[in-house]
């Protein structure tokens, strides 16, 4: 996420708060630019851009049908296309504070200064993948956090997660990337997933063919995470008595989400298609403003308080790279 802008302000310090003021400000330029580990989960998951503008949209056009074969000397047969379904997501913003005491400086309590200054930029970096977590982990065409109610459909109108995904084109049939089944305790609900991911059709009706090769899963469900690596990782068919050899080990990308914390008595599972991320840019996360930091000395108390100030958005443009699994309400399949 690296990127953190300083702004000034007209005036100037208490020269009580110069020094402390210029190593503040070395401690979160250091923490923005470290290894942080929500920063990591949400670049494996996200599309992390940055924006230069009020939001960002996306749209496409439908596809011509296939070719049409006709006798000798035969007419073309006219096609068009139209416009695809289209979507704005909208940056917001988000705003948070600290204050370094006077007291604090006056008894040279500096490791208590250095560790709010860390927690300020930590706790920025903690909120944009929970925002996105919160985006992502659930049904439902809209989701509440940080004391708003945030949009969650994507391009065709619908929840991102749904059983109910329209085609553009006519007679195309609705689509549902939402599914009540559990992931099981072998490779039969993954690889039924991923041949329905794999089949999911554009807005044409014509087969996509991506190879869904991630799974997702929450931080808190130790048991789900451990039949998920038995799964990908294990030599041998998982869950049979007889030698046969994985298809699965090595195909599959697994992340545990530290920030999702799925209800009581649930486990919910992801599969996803990088390739289908990336190139519909199913999930994204814009950086519309970096954290921007700010301080002044507060008259009234002689404390130097400083602000913090940031703009970003999440959404999706498609939702056929992402599968949910283990859902409260969906498709329930019973042909296995």
């Amino acid at each position: 996420m690296a990127g953190v802008v300083f702004s000034k302000l007209s005036g100037k310090n208490d020269s009580t708060f110069k020094a402390v003021e210029g190593l503040l400000t070395e401690i979160i330029k250091d923490v923005d630019t470290g290894k942080n580990k929500d920063d990591e989960v949400l670049n494996a998951i996200f599309n992390v851009k940055k924006s230069s503008k009020f939001g960002e949209r996306a749209g496409g056009l439908t596809e011509f049908a296939d070719f049409s074969f006709v006798n000798e000397g035969g007419e073309a047969i006219a096609d068009e296309i139209q416009e695809g379904f289209g979507k704005l997501i909208e940056h917001k913003a988000v705003l948070k504070s600290f204050v370094t005491t006077k007291e604090m400086v006056d008894d040279n309590r500096l490791e208590d200064a250095k560790m709010a200054a860390a927690n300020f930029v930590r706790s920025y970096k903690r909120t944009r993948l929970r925002y996105a977590t919160e985006y992502l982990a659930a049904e439902g065409a809209t989701f509440a956090y940080g004391g708003l109610t945030h949009d969650r459909t994507t391009g065709d109108g619908v929840a991102l997660f749904a059983t109910n995904h329209p085609g553009k084109r006519h007679g195309v049939a609705t689509q549902s990337n939402v599914f009540t089944n559990a992931l099981g305790n072998d490779v039969q609900m993954l690889n039924r997933l991923a041949n329905i991911g794999r089949n999911f059709k554009n807005e044409s009706g014509n087969v996509l063919g991506y190879t869904f090769d991630t799974l997702i899963i929450p931080g808190n469900v130790p048991e789900l995470e451990e039949i998920a690596n038995r799964i990908i990782y294990t030599g041998l068919v998982v869950g049979s008595a007889n030698n046969d050899i994985n298809t699965q080990k090595g195909k599959w990308k697994l992340i545990v989400n530290h920030q999702w914390e799925a209800a009581a008595n649930t486990k919910p599972y992801i599969l996803m298609s990088s390739e289908a991320n990336k190139e519909l840019r199913g999930l994204v996360f814009f950086d519309r403003t970096p954290l921007d930091v700010m301080n002044e000395v507060d008259i009234k108390t002689r404390n130097l308080v400083w602000s913090g100030y940031g703009r970003f958005s999440v959404g999706s443009f498609n939702w056929r790279a992402v599968i949910l699994g283990g859902a409260q309400s969906g498709t329930t399949l019973t042909d296995l």
